[in-house]
């Protein structure tokens, strides 16, 4: 009998191209990680400027729920795509908080314009005014609102939450 060779599939990348669902969610992860590589800031970054804002996003990070545990950035010319996305969601919370005026606009976090170590310098600064603002942190703990019907419109047409998914899943 000839040796098999054996294949261990982990996490939703690692399945094998022959699984459809597999393959639409590999490409989903490909595009989202390109998605953040080109938006990552690109300049001359060194330690000077990425020390502070590393420790900056570990002080916010457990605000998120997750752990304060981002490792330190050697020297680099672009942002590694991890941080970026760390970046990204911290930008995200930043402008939901100031549309709903609990913060200042100049506390927004422009990403594209993040070119040197003292952009990175500044973004710390922000990140850790963020991790310290009672405002904000009330915010963030509040329940996020769905987009879409909303709770308020399917209770009037008298839908139970099993129906409403049932009439989103027939849209699709």
């Amino acid at each position: 009998m000839k040796d098999k060779e054996k294949m261990i599939v982990i996490g939703i990348g690692s399945r094998p191209g022959s699984d459809p669902i597999g393959k639409e969610l590999e490409d989903a992860e490909e595009a989202d990680s390109d998605m953040f590589e080109a938006m990552a800031p690109k300049g001359d970054f060194t330690a000077r400027g990425l020390a502070p804002l590393v420790k900056a996003t570990n002080r916010l990070l457990p605000l998120f729920g997750q752990e304060p545990d981002y490792p330190s950035v050697p020297d680099t010319k672009v942002l590694p795509t991890d941080f970026t996305r760390i970046l990204a969601m911290f930008k995200s919370a930043v402008d939901d908080a100031i549309s709903k005026e609990v913060v200042d606009q100049e506390m927004a976090i422009m990403l594209d314009s993040i070119r040197d170590d003292s952009a990175l310098m500044a973004l710390a600064g922000k990140l850790d005014m963020l991790s310290r603002d009672k405002d904000f942190k009330r915010f963030l703990k509040e329940p996020m609102e769905e987009e879409g019907m909303g709770t308020e419109m399917s209770e009037e047409m008298g839908m139970s939450p099993e129906e409403e998914d049932m009439m989103m899943a027939e849209r699709m």
